[in-house]
């Protein structure tokens, strides 16, 4: 034992840093010890809830890649399911620890043995902005002084897992953003196009400069419509022939638990929306202007236009819910999108692909949220849809909007099996009907491709313009649903230092194709293929020059960026993807067409 203390000594002695100390818990509130937070660099992140699982996985991969050392990663969240807040505690990546594969890009003058990254999800991208830009603190778990003990439950891919009581208001830790994400360029996040919540400073955020802010681009998320699994069966039954075996309705139709091969959940089954018709269901209206609460039975401003399943067509005289048999049909006709709080990233992503929102003066916003709650979101007062006794009775669809892409998929899930409970994020109660077949709704909505891989939760992903959200599709430029994140930190409030040398490794880490590659083996391997993540393209990790995506170190060969990335070529989403060469000179760059 002698030897093995002295060895790590030498070890850290040779390397510059300090010989590890295990981490250890409180055995009564579950939390970090004095000692552990004491060797421990902390690190706030907040922003993008869409990329959460690409943190969450990266940091579990082990190689010289990684910020954490193999084994030591522990994970704190906000009950029941971290969809709001999440906190990693481990061992940092390096020789100094022992670890077999160290990263050797952390820097030496952090002489710290641990890390405690804090990762907000709450609120969406423009958290992940506006407190960068304008430096302010925010809440993020408290996992170091919180009121009540954390709870130790099954610690999944985990070296332990935690859920720890959250109330952004009174149980929290207030913090400025050591550093932010975002699903699109911070300049999308406007509060006049409804992409940043009114009040928010600054109200249209300015471009980066060396005196101020900067942007580091990200990795490209794809993102998809995704659909309540009886909406996605009745349009399978619309869509494909009786004698299909696409089509619910035939016996040679499968449906099988979980992710094991059948019929509905392949690719070839995949059901489709064109553009038109997904803008047509997400568009607002932009006049007449009147307090929704008064045009219970006319439109009125952010209502959408189509507010029934039977405005849906699919003949000359029938429609989508009256030609569905009765066991994927719902109780109530009433469209139900499942959508994201203003901040979102993933909302403000939608309505540039889908609206061209922002990046036009006339183009439509993204259909505003009213639903049972009777709450308006700030700057939307007289979007509020009650309080009234049916509020499925007023001539607009139901749209609830949603803090994170985990309560985006527990309203999906609710939806569907007529939850109508009053816990968790999406709490309708009976507004909707008793629990059971009552409450079932038809829902869509739009998310991650991360998300529902083992097809636990019951929605599905469906195509866009006859095209599967795979990686390939998206690298040959056929799937058009993807964009690429943006990483921002201050220059004040992070000048030259070992922890901005940190921050940046992070964000190099989270990016590189091996790891983007573990991230989408472990969640974004679905039954037609695989999606999540694709690497951006640059001098350091170029796309295959015949185009092809390399599933082990996935790089995409096109960009919302132009050579060399910065300045008025940096990142913009508004701006058509094209091939990336990664010098001026680079003309030998393919493209699949097949």
């Amino acid at each position: 034992m002698k030897k093995i203390l002295l060895g790590a000594a030498i070890s850290a002695a040779l390397f510059g840093g300090v010989a590890n100390a295990a981490i250890t818990f409180d055995p009564k509130t579950n939390m970090p010890t004095a000692a552990t937070l004491a060797d421990t660099q902390v690190v706030y992140l907040s922003g993008s809830s869409a990329q959460a699982e690409l943190f969450d996985r990266s940091l579990l991969v082990g190689t010289s890649e990684s910020i954490c050392k193999l084994g030591t990663v522990h994970k704190f969240m906000d009950p029941p399911s971290g969809s709001n807040q999440l906190v990693y505690l481990c061992a940092l990546n390096t020789a100094a620890n022992g670890s077999a594969t160290p990263n050797t890009r952390i820097p030496s003058t952090i002489t710290k043995s641990n890390i405690l990254l804090f990762k907000r999800n709450e609120g969406g991208s423009v958290f992940g902005i506006s407190p960068i830009i304008t430096p302010a603190a925010i809440a993020f778990l408290n996992v170091t002084t919180n009121t009540s003990p954390c709870t130790v439950i099954a610690p999944g891919l985990f070296a332990s897992t935690r859920t720890c009581a959250y109330s952004k208001d009174t149980n929290r830790t207030l913090a400025t953003p050591t550093f932010g994400v975002s699903d699109v360029n911070p300049q999308s996040f406007t509060v006049a196009g409804e992409n940043a919540p009114a009040g928010t400073v600054p109200a249209a955020p300015p471009g980066p400069t060396p005196s101020t802010y900067q942007v580091v681009s990200g990795p490209a998320t794809v993102f998809g419509l995704a659909v309540t699994t009886k909406l996605r069966k009745a349009l399978q039954q619309a869509q494909f022939a009786a004698n299909s075996t696409c089509n619910p309705t035939n016996a040679g139709y499968k449906d099988l638990a979980g992710n094991a091969k059948d019929t509905a959940d392949s690719e070839l089954c995949m059901p489709n929306l064109n553009s038109d018709t997904i803008a047509a269901i997400f568009a607002a209206y932009t006049a007449p202007f009147s307090p929704l609460v008064a045009n219970v039975s006319a439109p009125a401003l952010g209502a959408g236009k189509i507010h029934q399943w039977t405005q849906i067509k699919t003949g000359a005289a029938t429609n989508l819910f009256d030609q569905t048999i009765s066991a994927n049909k719902p109780a109530n006709a009433k469209v139900h999108i499942c959508s994201r709080t203003i901040g979102s990233g993933t909302r403000a992503q939608f309505g540039i692909k889908f609206l061209n929102n922002t990046c036009s003066l006339y183009s439509s916003k993204v259909v505003s949220h009213a639903d049972h709650t009777a709450i308006g979101e700030p700057g939307q007062s007289f979007f509020k849809a009650g309080p009234i006794a049916n509020p499925e009775s007023l001539l607009r669809p139901m749209v609830h909007a949603m803090a994170s892409g985990g309560g985006l998929e527990e309203c999906l899930n609710e939806l569907d099996n007529g939850s109508a409970n009053t816990a968790g994020s999406f709490a309708p109660g009976e507004a909707y009907g008793a629990p059971g077949a009552t409450a079932v709704r038809w829902a869509i909505g739009f998310h991650s491709l991360d998300k529902n891989a083992s097809l636990s939760s019951n929605f599905r992903f469906i195509k866009i313009d006859g095209v599967s959200p795979s990686l390939d599709k998206v690298a040959a430029g056929r799937y058009p649903d993807w964009v690429e994140g943006t990483f921002q930190y201050n220059v004040k409030t992070l000048p030259s230092s070992g922890v901005k040398d940190l921050v940046l490794e992070m964000i190099r880490s989270f990016g590189t194709p091996s790891v983007v590659s573990f991230v989408n083996k472990s969640s974004g391997t679905h039954t037609w293929g695989t999606s999540g993540f694709l690497a951006v393209p640059n001098a350091a990790h170029a796309a295959p020059l015949n185009g092809l995506v390399n599933l082990a170190a996935p790089v995409n060969p096109l960009s919302h960026a132009i050579f060399p990335g910065t300045g008025a070529q940096a990142t913009n989403d508004c701006r058509n993807p094209l091939i990336y060469s990664t010098s001026p000179n680079n003309n030998l760059q393919g493209l699949q067409i097949k």
